[in-house]
């Protein structure tokens, strides 16, 4: 159990790194656009940074779940890539289908997969939150007015 245990947290730790550089590269975008931007906001301008957003996160999201089904097949539980990428999808979401089981020496990389997928989604939900709030502040913001607080 050890061995599945070690696996899981560095897999889990690769992750949240690959997570924290979408969010960092989201961060950067956006105040630089921001800055050179500030008075250009435009609805358009909103839906293609939210939709812009969203798609940097969960292409995270699909990075980690390959990084898990890669595991899973270097480990000799799936031959199949697809196969392996299914069930580590099913686990990154916390579904539980049980329609693919891994054996008894490695299911624990399941139920870590499924508390890293509940992390990672609860990160790129904070994430979508601060931009949309930052947009929100932005809207009500008087032209001009570039305080600290605003972001």
């Amino acid at each position: 159990m050890l061995i599945p245990l070690l696996a899981g947290i560095l897999t889990i730790l690769v992750n949240m790194v690959i997570q924290v550089i979408a969010v960092l590269i989201l961060i950067r975008l956006f105040v630089n656009r921001r800055e050179h931007n500030e008075n250009k906001a435009t609805a358009a301008r909103h839906i293609w940074t939210l939709t812009f957003s969203l798609a940097v996160l969960f292409a995270g999201n699909l990075v980690q779940i390959t990084i898990w089904a890669r595991l899973f097949v270097y480990v000799g539980e799936f031959q199949v890539f697809a196969t392996a990428f299914y069930h580590s999808t099913v686990n990154f979401a916390s579904l539980g289908y049980g329609d693919i089981v891994m054996s008894e020496q490695w299911r624990l990389l399941g139920a870590l997969e499924a508390a890293s997928g509940v992390l990672m989604f609860g990160l790129t939900a904070g994430t979508m939150f601060s931009i949309m709030q930052a947009i929100v502040r932005q809207q009500h913001q008087p032209a001009g007015n570039h305080n600290e607080s605003t972001g």
